[in-house]
């Protein structure tokens, strides 16, 4: 009898991407253009895996209408090139690219789950060199974000895989809550904005510190 596909969907920022600090500086500066109080920038990273809405509510909590429409315009003019951009560091963690290729040769399918919209998605990965890796991308564009199941339950769906073999793999509270929503397992990781404390009490059943040991723990969860 053949093994079953197996998937292993990876969150982006704080998981695979360094760029929690982008991340924050990105909403300091919009905050400050906007005229907003700037919240502090641990509150900032706190926030960072819950979709867009959600997030600016958490930061700013009588956000209505006018305040969307400056956030958006504020980025619209970023992207148009009439404000700078603010300073990124959007690379890869040390270590993730030899990684996810032992996870790809050990037969694991790859996926990306992200809080992010599929905007930039594409040419993040390729930027740094695991555009083509991930079988699906799911993002806020999909359907409701993190730590709803939906774009698990999705991504479950439309590979025709079984929860029981497929296994989350992130840095935040959000996307282990996501998991165990959808009755898959999840693998909290520390290298991002959440504490393994947190990532064990939402219901990570793994925690690691060192990225090489993610192959073998995914093994351990998904083939015990």
């Amino acid at each position: 009898m053949s093994e079953p596909l197996r998937v292993v969907a990876f969150d982006l920022d704080g998981t695979l991407l360094d760029s929690a600090n982008s991340i924050v500086n990105g909403v300091v500066n919009c905050w400050e253009a906007c005229g907003f109080p700037v919240p502090d920038k641990k509150h900032i990273r706190r926030i960072i895996g819950l979709p867009w809405e959600e997030s600016i509510k958490e930061l700013l909590p009588e956000a209505g209408q006018n305040e969307f429409a400056q956030i958006k315009a504020y980025h619209a003019e970023v992207a148009s090139g009439v404000r700078p951009r603010p300073e990124r560091q959007e690379a890869v963690f040390p270590g993730i690219i030899e990684v996810l290729d032992q996870i790809d040769l050990s037969g694991y399918l790859l996926s990306i789950i992200t809080s992010r919209s599929s905007g930039r998605l594409q040419e993040l990965l390729d930027n740094n060199g695991i555009g083509e890796r991930f079988v699906t991308l799911k993002t806020t564009d999909n359907g409701p974000g993190k730590p709803s199941p939906f774009l698990m339950n999705q991504m479950l769906s439309e590979l025709g895989i079984d929860k029981k073999d497929a296994v989350m793999v992130g840095d935040t509270t959000f996307d282990v809550l996501m998991a165990r929503n959808a009755g898959t397992a999840a693998i909290g990781v520390t290298w991002g904005v959440h504490e393994a404390e947190e990532l064990s009490e939402a219901g990570a059943q793994e925690i690691i510190d060192n990225v090489y040991n993610l192959p073998a723990t995914i093994d351990l969860v998904l083939k015990p």
